[in-house]
């Protein structure tokens, strides 16, 4: 079953015209709070975040035939290193997928250096970013992950 899930995905950099599919991903309190994404609670005022994101190309999405069913977000952090984080609907989760998108969106962007913040607790998130190769630089309640760094 992973194999064929996997080959149902499929990833592209978000434009502004995924804003509704974005937010209707976003809308899932539990699922953007199990991420680590504080979204603000006014809704004009997290549409207005995510056409940021969008028109800076932040977002990359994951899609099953028409619907957004995952996002791996990168923000700047300094002069070329960037914060990584991403999210997958529940349905989706549990086979590798997050992964292998993962892993797929290093091979398209090999030049980012990636640093990604994973609650203690969230083994399934450690999981994705040791099997690509992202190497644990702290731990504590949150363990820092980074990649593409020398």
């Amino acid at each position: 079953m992973q194999n064929a899930q996997q080959a149902k995905l499929k990833g592209r950099w978000l434009t502004s015209a995924d804003l509704p599919a974005v937010m209707a991903l976003l809308a899932d309190e539990a699922l953007t709070q199990a991420a680590g994404l504080t979204l603000a609670p006014d809704p004009a005022l997290r549409q207005w975040a995510v056409i940021n994101w969008l028109q800076e190309r932040y977002l990359w999405g994951l899609w099953a035939g028409a619907q957004l069913v995952g996002v791996i977000a990168t923000f700047p952090l300094a002069e070329a290193e960037w914060a990584l984080g991403y999210l997958l609907a529940p349905a989706w989760q549990g086979h590798g997928l997050m992964t292998a998108a993962v892993a797929t969106f290093l091979r398209a962007n090999p030049t980012l250096a990636l640093v990604a913040e994973v609650a203690a607790t969230n083994r399934a998130s450690q999981r994705v970013l040791e099997h690509n190769g992202f190497q644990r630089q702290k731990q504590g309640t949150v363990f820092t992950y980074r990649h593409g760094q020398e």
